[in-house]
């Protein structure tokens, strides 16, 4: 099996655990709801509940700037530690 076809064999994979997530996301929401708890506690949405997949495309600008002012943060200590002796 060539790498090509591996990749598309994986995504069908993976397509399909997504979908049996969504199945056990839907059972799992309505006992949720079923169950007469108390509205103020439940999540407001599905997604809240239960994310499935990657939905949050902000998470690696926000950990891009995290590892920038790190390491800005790091060269200023060390320009500092240099001028100081």
């Amino acid at each position: 099996m060539t790498w090509a076809e591996f990749q598309i064999r994986a995504f069908a994979y993976w397509r399909l655990e997504e979908r049996n997530d969504l199945r056990a996301r839907e059972i799992a929401w309505s006992a949720l709801i079923g169950s007469h708890q108390d509205p103020k506690k439940l999540p407001k949405t599905k997604d809240k509940f239960w994310q499935i997949g990657s939905k949050n495309v902000d998470e690696p600008n926000a950990m891009q700037e995290a590892i920038k002012n790190a390491q800005e943060k790091y060269l200023k200590d060390k320009q500092l530690k240099e001028q100081n002796g």
